[in-house]
């Protein structure tokens, strides 16, 4: 089943169909460090397996 990644909005391709969906989102946070915290959510569209990737909200202080 193809994989697709959704952050923000928008989709990206699945880097290694062999790479936990975990390590997946560590890699993307190369690129967008809000990313290292994020909530990962799932969802099936047809036959695609769908990840989510949403930032968590806290409170500073």
């Amino acid at each position: 089943m193809p994989r697709v990644f959704v952050y923000d909005g928008r989709e990206y391709p699945d880097p290694d169909p062999n790479m936990p969906v975990e390590k997946v989102r560590q890699t993307m946070a190369t690129l967008m460090p809000e990313l290292a915290n994020a909530e990962t959510k799932t969802d099936k569209r047809g036959n695609d397996d769908v990840f989510i990737f949403e930032k968590r909200v806290g409170t500073k202080g």
